[in-house]
């Protein structure tokens, strides 16, 4: 497994900030280490970034440590793997203890690649780690541990995933970052396991929502690919999830198990729920866009 560069999120993920910035703004270098079996990147590598930043506004709005209740992220265009990524937030809604905040995700040229919203609640719990987000320096851009692959579009998505189920093609890097492992259950659905490590924690030592929700992403994105015929290639737009519970980052194994609920020619619409054992810890849904 690909092993972070560091111990959090943020330099697993290439995220930082530039000299100068609002604290409620950041900066991701994407770079091959999150790009999926594709080699691509798809909306699972914005996730940690989207989370982060969409919490911060909220946060420094008032006092306390806030958690996140739900995300909301559209992509509108697929980022590069080279690309540096600029994500700033401000508070929509705040009726204490709650808050609502607008996330932006610029790219190049300033040109918009992602957008939504975080619901966040203010809540009680006692940091376990000293600092915050404040305290991060440029990013640097997470490698890969092999040359990346190319989208294989000769073949359907089915035979595509049982090869990653049987280990006859990699995963991918993020894939590899987040522990994972695909399988197919008897009715044809894809879930993905993730074995958590303590570099997924938050500062309140529970896993980070933005690592969860790349977890969740990832999976929902391997059940695009499922449903992807030869000669058609797919992108996760549109991804919405709810925070149950966070989980402690012990070397425990979590599993998503996801659904498709309507496939179509050119948009296919796609649930998931993310179990520590039997312990539900999130809700989540996803529209996959098929293009070629």
């Amino acid at each position: 497994m690909t092993q972070p560069t560091d111990n959090d999120p943020f330099t697993s993920f290439g995220i930082g900030r530039r000299a100068g910035s609002g604290r409620t703004e950041m900066v991701q270098a994407l770079g091959p280490g999150v790009t999926d079996h594709r080699g691509l990147i798809d909306l699972p590598a914005l996730a940690v970034l989207f989370d982060d930043i969409g919490g911060l506004s909220f946060f420094y709005s008032g006092s306390g440590s806030t958690v996140q209740a739900r995300l909301s992220m559209s992509m509108l265009d697929r980022p590069t793997v080279d690309e540096v990524l600029d994500g700033t937030s401000e508070v929509s809604m705040r009726r204490e203890p709650y808050g609502v905040s607008t996330v932006r995700i610029t790219g190049r040229d300033g040109r918009l690649l992602c957008t939504g919203v975080a619901r966040s609640v203010r809540v009680g719990r006692d940091l376990v780690v000293d600092g915050d987000a404040a305290d991060l320096a440029e990013p640097v851009a997470p490698p890969a541990a092999a040359p990346l692959p190319t989208a294989d579009l000769a073949r359907g998505g089915r035979e595509i995933v049982a090869d990653l189920v049987d280990g006859r093609a990699p995963l991918g890097e993020l894939g590899r970052l987040l522990g994972g492992s695909v399988s197919v259950d008897d009715d044809g659905n894809v879930c993905f396991a993730s074995v958590t490590e303590p570099w997924m924690g938050n500062i309140m030592g529970t896993m980070h929502g933005g690592v969860i929700a790349a977890v969740v992403a990832q999976a929902l994105s391997l059940a695009g690919q499922a449903a992807a015929p030869a000669g058609v290639d797919y992108q996760l737009v549109d991804f919405s999830i709810a925070f149950l519970r966070s989980p402690a980052v012990d070397g425990r194994t979590l599993q998503v198990r996801t659904r498709a609920v309507k496939v179509g020619r050119r948009l296919g619409v796609f649930t998931a729920e993310l179990y520590d054992g039997d312990v539900l810890l999130a809700t989540a849904g996803g529209d996959v866009l098929f293009t070629g």
